[in-house]
């Protein structure tokens, strides 16, 4: 096997994943991973915890398959997980294989392009260098023959566009950067906070900030959808993690990856009449129960609930609040006041909204979500030959007319294949209300991994990672990495997708599609990230099929052991949570089932695999 010189942008799951991987696969290669953060960890790096933030999981489901955390950290498998002690794994994670000599951290990405702006020949990167903890200055060019964007989704803040912030008297801030600026958020002379957005980073920073005795004026616009959805962590003491790990949560949903089979029958076809009903019936009775219970304290906790209150049709997103005491500040209402508008201005020491509300202010928290960073790196030519977003109004009209007719007919197919999705009148009119045209086009890749003109032409040199929303980030950081280096390598997938990855048509139907899918199940074309969290496990089931390796790990496991007639081991698959471990040495596997030891691996390993 030929060496690479490959380049990783980005240090937090994805990217460490990615390397790791790499290395494993092709020893030889010269990789490079660069960061514009001093640490490593991406979202959980030592620049982005702050005291109190706990992750939405826990240790048994939030690490890698090959290093447990509960075991190096001495952590509770399903205890809550505090954001410094995710930041500490991922450190010594990259002490553990030997990553950190491959980090280029303070390093940011200002520009990637190729030679005459084509999709062929070296990528040349441009970044700036931060030196002894002063701005980025020295300015550097890099050149690479692999290249993996792993900048992942929440990056770039997002800001209200329009308002000026110069006037103001106090400290201005994302919610990103909380970690390294909460100590003047949290100082003495600030008395009143004001923070944006009805996210679950806004609810870490209201609580954060009422802990310690300031009152937060916790402001949430009347026109998007409202507050995230917010759910207890434990169900009868068990972890929600634990439940939601579970594959057979999986064969309820309208899940565009179980089109056939008797739960999809019962629950989805047409053919059906029990099963649409019951399903119906358990989502209003979830939605009742989950509404009252959790928010039906008082009218202060009323209104933090999300305005669409049926749990099917909620798009505001769904968190858990795992200290009870954040909805007891809330139902007080001494130090937490909500307000449903938007911020118009900042002046000296006080904001106003655009109720004609005018609040005392110390300082302002914007915790007013992401935008798309991977455009900003490269030219707006090659953007739609990478699959990337970009603005809506580039587009021309071949491709308008293209990709709209794809559309169209994937969101006819997903019509058919899942009437629940087609919204109620009354859901019409809530989206009605809210509708936002998209400013940017949604991320068209294959898998959510490789842009489809560049595969198809066999030019396999770009992956894009981490853009599919999920809830086994670690895990499927850990598979899809295999499945971008097989493909960077030239290394053998099954029959099915090999020949997919040649037919540009093909994988742009199923782009499409998955698009398509994704925008019924929203209902929000303005957002260009697939969320895949309710239907992660059959997500990584794919990319484990295209790399021909097993996909039901814990059968796999159990027949190792003692069975009765297999019934051990379908009861561990379907109704034991899935974790890190069940795909602990997944790499080698693949490298014993394509027999890839001692570099026999190939380019043409593709097509040699294409025959089998």
């Amino acid at each position: 096997m030929a060496p690479s010189k490959v380049v990783v942008i980005g240090a937090g799951w994805s990217g460490l994943a990615a390397a790791k991987t790499y290395l494993q696969i092709n020893p030889d290669v010269s990789l490079t991973i660069l960061d514009e953060d001093s640490s490593v960890g991406g979202v959980w790096s030592a620049s982005r915890v702050y005291p109190g933030l706990i992750a939405d999981s826990c240790a048994a489901v939030f690490d890698y398959s090959d290093f447990p955390m509960h075991r190096n950290l001495g952590l509770k498998k399903w205890a809550d997980l505090s954001g410094d002690k995710v930041h500490e794994y991922l450190e010594l994670y990259v002490d553990k294989f030997d990553l950190r000599k491959r980090c280029r951290l303070n390093t940011r990405v200002v520009k990637v392009e190729r030679e005459e702006d084509n999709l062929y020949g070296v990528w040349k990167i441009e970044v700036e260098v931060k030196k002894d903890f002063e701005e980025y200055t020295v300015n550097e060019i890099l050149t690479c023959d692999k290249l993996i964007v792993a900048t992942g989704v929440t990056s770039t803040p997002n800001f209200p566009k329009g308002l000026v912030y110069k006037n103001f008297a106090g400290p201005v801030m994302h919610s990103r950067d909380v970690g390294v600026k909460h100590k003047a958020l949290l100082a003495d002379e600030i008395k009143r906070v004001t923070v944006v957005g009805g996210s679950k980073s806004a609810i870490d920073v209201v609580y954060l900030c009422a802990l310690e005795g300031k009152e937060v004026d916790w402001v949430i616009r009347e026109d998007g959808n409202g507050p995230i959805l917010l759910l207890d962590p434990r169900v009868h003491g068990i972890h929600a993690a634990a439940i939601k790990a579970l594959r057979v949560t999986t064969i309820v949903g309208p899940n565009i990856l179980i089109q056939n089979g008797f739960w999809y029958r019962f629950f989805h076809s047409r053919k059906s009449v029990i099963g649409p009903k019951m399903l119906k019936w358990a989502l209003d009775y979830g939605s009742k129960s989950a509404i009252k219970g959790f928010y039906g304290r008082n009218e202060n906790t009323m209104n933090i609930a999300p305005d669409m209150q049926e749990l099917f049709w909620c798009n505001s997103g769904v968190s858990v609040v795992h200290d009870m005491k954040f909805m007891d500040l809330v139902a007080d209402g001494k130090h937490i006041h909500i307000h449903r508008a938007s911020l118009i201005s900042l002046q000296p020491t006080t904001v106003t909204l655009s109720n004609d509300t005018v609040l005392p202010c110390d300082a302002v928290v914007f915790a007013t979500g992401w935008a798309t960073n991977q455009p900003s790196i490269f030219s707006s030519t090659l953007l739609p030959r990478l699959g990337l977003p970009f603005s809506v109004t580039d587009q021309d009209h071949a491709s308008v007319t293209h990709w709209s007719a794809l559309e169209a007919s994937a969101a006819e197919r997903i019509h058919d294949l899942f009437p629940i999705l087609d919204p109620p009148e009354h859901v019409k009119e809530y989206d009605e209300q809210r509708k936002k045209e998209p400013s940017v086009t949604p991320f068209r890749l294959f898998r959510r991994i490789v842009p489809p003109e560049m595969a198809s032409t066999g030019k396999r040199d770009l992956v894009v990672l981490g853009t599919l929303l999920n809830t086994a980030i670690p895990t499927y950081s850990e598979i899809s990495s295999l499945w971008s280096v097989a493909y960077l390598e030239g290394l053998p997938f099954a029959k099915e997708t090999s020949a997919s990855l040649q037919n540009l048509e093909k994988m742009q139907e199923d782009v499409a599609l998955m698009n398509s899918w994704g925008f019924a199940k929203t209902r929000c074309r303005d957002f260009p990230y697939l969320d895949g969290s309710q239907e992660i496990q059959e997500f990584m089931d794919l990319l484990v099929s295209d790399l021909g390796l097993e996909v039901m790990r814990k059968k796999r496991a159990a027949r190792k052991g003692f069975q009765i007639l297999g019934l051990r081991g379908w009861v561990k698959e379907w109704f034991t949570p899935y974790v890190g471990k069940d795909y602990r040495g997944l790499v080698d596997e693949y490298i014993e089932k394509w027999n890839l030891r001692g570099g026999t691996a190939s380019a043409n390993g593709i097509k040699e695999a294409s025959k089998k």
